[in-house]
């Protein structure tokens, strides 16, 4: 990859940085292997002396989801929910926003509710809502539904638990299928699983750090718009056999791997067998770097 089809100078400079990275690699894989049975790279914050005992004050009721300590676990992870009911009249549309460090993410189930959220991450999570005027003639108006980490909410990470596998929650979103969809991902390492074929997706944005992105796409809209831009991450899209697809992508080392069936109509376009036929559309665009692409249909 770094002497064919480069210059002499591009080969210089990837030479240099593989110099620098490799010991850097090597440096973290004998360290881990080395260490980890000892101190179980494990960078928590030491606990407190135990407070000098006091009287039981009387209980206190406590509305909250997301900052009592009964919602974390031995791990330091914080436990929150998210809900809010559908509006009246119902909106066309909808906009939802995530955010988000190092965690799992999932969403392949639907809700009667706006949004049904549920949060159990090293970070505690907060939800907004705002409400823009009326773009679609109906008088109803948009929301935008915003979930991400609260302002200095980071936790103590644990990197690996006992069995040497990160540990770094999951977040599991529900959503309305009834509105037009545009969405927005952006998250950091870890992994995310997202079947978004029971919604109508008008857009969809997702920016990926160091992480394992699962995406499968339905035909409900008209016209579906995908942007994916990562870091060293492993992507597999699944797209419908029922929408024309158009595939663009950009970056450099990246692993590609597209069905077959699909007819490269440029260096980087590829497009499925009925694209212009079909009255249901996809169009993705892919930007990655030491990446791994699979598109396939179902």
């Amino acid at each position: 990859l770094i002497l064919r089809n480069t210059t002499p100078f591009m080969s210089v400079i990837a030479t240099g940085l593989l110099a620098v990275a490799l010991p850097f690699w090597l440096f973290s894989y004998m360290g881990r292997h080395r260490y980890d049975r000892d101190v179980s790279m494990r960078f928590n914050a030491p606990s407190p002396l135990d407070p000098p005992d006091v009287p039981n004050s009387p209980p206190m009721d406590m509305d909250t989801d997301t900052d009592d300590e009964d919602n974390n676990d031995d791990s330091g992870l914080r436990a929150g929910t998210f809900m809010e009911d559908m509006p009246a009249p119902a909106p066309a549309e909808a906009r939802f926003m995530l955010e988000g460090g190092a965690a799992k993410f999932r969403m392949d189930e639907t809700t009667t509710k706006l949004i049904d959220a549920r949060t159990k991450a090293i970070n505690v999570y907060s939800m907004s809502i705002d409400r823009i005027g009326d773009r679609t003639g109906t008088g109803v108006q948009i929301p935008t539904v915003r979930l991400s980490p609260a302002k200095g909410s980071n936790g103590n990470i644990d990197l690996f638990d006992n069995d040497g596998d990160s540990n770094f929650g999951e977040v599991v979103v529900k959503l309305n299928e009834a509105p037009l969809w545009d969405m927005q991902m952006d998250f950091g390492a870890g992994a995310a699983d997202f079947d978004l074929s029971r919604y109508a997706v008008k857009a969809l944005q997702i920016e990926a750090g160091a992480a394992s992105l699962d995406l499968r796409l339905g035909d409900r809209a008209v016209q579906s718009d995908v942007k994916i831009s990562s870091g060293m991450a492993s992507v597999k899209i699944r797209v419908p056999k029922t929408a024309g697809v158009k595939i663009t992508t950009d970056g450099g080392m990246n692993s590609t791997e597209i069905d077959d069936d699909f007819e490269k109509v440029g260096n980087n376009t590829y497009l499925s067998p009925n694209y212009n036929a079909s009255t249901k559309k996809i169009t993705i665009r892919y930007d990655g770097g030491l990446s791994s692409l699979n598109v396939s249909r179902y």
